[in-house]
């Protein structure tokens, strides 16, 4: 395996002049055409890297500088990226943002545009904007859906200024103390995705997972609790969702957990899980698929607090006990 580290700078970056200000990313991403890093950082401002063409050629750690910068002044609760991104195709390389009490966003870093669009999700009786905790694009329309409390809201991307056209409550009626009565979930809709068959599996910090057929305009096919009453599989709140290509299993992760639920959608029950994940934290740990090939199946990559990257092979995965990493990797400079 090809190895490669990136050391990212700014102008405002001066940690190796002994500067007071030292900022750090709370999220990163790459673009799906593997051209661009997109980081989310604490001051409030998004990032865009163009990784070199020689990247597996040349050196084995790159000093990176922002191609673009967008100081948004607020916080930024939820990313998304999207899936057409092309670095050689400015009308495509879109990010959709979410900042704190302002209309969602999206914008075109490689063509310097901050605000190209903006959508705003606003409380019917309150008449304030509600900030998502969670996007996506979708893959069958040219919308996004945006998960805030108890609610999945569908945007379309060619209708600027305009609200949603499709709203789902999760639950019923917000004041009922149980879930919905006895049906659909209660809580912030954190994670967001869609399969390969269209339908959206939303978590939330209440740890719940809900399934909505047609991308979430559809009904609900299914509400359940990741929560279990073996030890080892304590969380406390979806962070993340991810399908896998087949469409068949989804992958569960929590913030103040080790480790990863795996669910059979098929039958609606735990299939199993990855353990060892080193994230008992209350900070976004973000898990990844990597495709390999028809043969070998997928790996299941995850980041931890140690510094450590750990990946699953989909052939190693059972639903007997908790599989423990196939290998990892430090994916830090001097680890």
């Amino acid at each position: 395996m090809n190895i490669q580290h990136f050391r990212i700078h700014d102008d405002d970056d001066d940690r190796s002049s002994g500067g007071s200000r030292l900022r750090w990313d709370t999220a990163s991403k790459m673009s799906p055409d593997g051209t661009s890093i997109i980081t989310n950082s604490d001051d409030n401002i998004l990032r865009t890297f163009l990784l070199p063409d020689d990247l597996l050629d040349g050196p084995s750690i790159h000093d990176l500088q922002p191609e673009a910068e967008f100081d948004i002044g607020d916080p930024i609760y939820a990313t998304a990226i999207s899936p057409l991104y092309d670095r050689y195709d400015l009308d495509t390389t879109r990010l959709l943002y979410s900042p704190r009490d302002l209309p969602i966003r999206i914008s075109n870093p490689l063509a310097g545009q901050e605000v190209v669009a903006s959508y705003p999700l606003i409380h019917p009786t309150t008449e304030k904007y509600i900030t998502p905790h969670s996007l996506a694009f979708c893959t069958q329309r040219n919308s996004f859906v945006a998960g805030s409390d108890s609610l999945i809201s569908t945007f379309d991307l060619e209708r600027a200024h305009d609200g949603p056209y499709n709203s789902t409550a999760t639950i019923p009626s917000k004041r009922k103390k149980q879930k919905g009565g006895g049906v659909g979930m209660k809580g912030i809709v954190s994670a967001l995705s869609i399969s390969c068959d269209g339908i959206l599996a939303a978590g939330t910090f209440t740890r719940n997972i809900g399934l909505y057929d047609d991308e979430g305009r559809g009904k609900a096919l299914a509400v359940f609790s990741v929560a279990s009453d073996d030890e080892e599989l304590t969380g406390k709140g979806v962070t993340q969702v991810l399908w896998s290509p087949c469409g068949q299993y989804l992958y569960v992760a929590e913030r103040m957990s080790d480790v990863v639920q795996i669910y059979d959608i098929r039958m609606f029950r735990r299939y199993g899980y990855l353990k060892g994940r080193q994230a008992m934290t209350n900070q976004r740990m973000d898990i990844d698929l990597r495709y390999v090939s028809p043969a070998n199946g997928y790996e299941i990559w995850a980041g931890g607090k140690d510094g450590f990257v750990r990946a699953w092979l989909s052939s190693d995965q059972t639903a007997a006990e908790g599989q423990e990493p196939s290998f990892e990797w430090p994916a830090h400079i001097g680890k």
